[in-house]
């Protein structure tokens, strides 16, 4: 049983690393902006063309598959760590964070071939369009308290039955 103090740390651990990972996003929307114009890459329009096409097929890819990568994480039975961190002292919680982590990720890596697009193309459309899914992908997997008490108490259930509630 997860008591309320210990679900409220652990959330707000993992609102801390939301909000770091979401502000990453404007830390790579101003690098580019200061230093894009500065940096010089001799690549063909065709490389380019391609790479993009590329970057934007990955990123919906990613869109779509984040919620079923995330969806099997938080399915996975046994515990995320043998040596839980200490505000991750459940397991209920550790699967939860591993999850969020993973989605996260998988979001900002969105951003990131906006970053890499920009920097190769200097076409701001690519950044701004990119960062923004990036971020909306990253409000969509942001850690939600209602989300966490629902698989407390799908948990609870299925200790007190003894088997999968379903």
């Amino acid at each position: 049983m997860i008591s309320d103090a210990e679900l409220d740390k652990g959330l707000t651990t993992m609102k801390f690393i939301w909000g770091a990972m979401l502000f990453s996003l404007a830390i790579y929307l101003l690098v580019a902006t200061q230093i894009g114009e500065t940096v010089k890459v001799a690549m063909a329009p065709e490389v380019l063309d391609i790479l993009r096409a590329v970057f934007y097929a990955l990123a919906f890819i990613i869109l779509f598959a984040t919620r079923h990568i995330r969806r099997l994480v938080l399915a996975g039975k046994g515990n995320a760590a043998s040596k839980p961190a200490p505000a991750f002292s459940q397991p209920l919680l550790q699967k939860y964070v591993s999850a969020m982590m993973v989605a996260l990720a998988l979001s900002e890596s969105i951003g990131i071939f906006g970053f890499v697009l920009f920097l190769l193309g200097k076409n701001a459309v690519d950044l701004y369009v990119l960062i923004a899914l990036s971020a909306a992908a990253m409000l969509i997997y942001r850690p939600q308290k209602e989300e966490l008490l629902a698989m407390v108490q799908e948990e609870q259930m299925r200790a007190a039955t003894g088997g999968p509630v379903g």
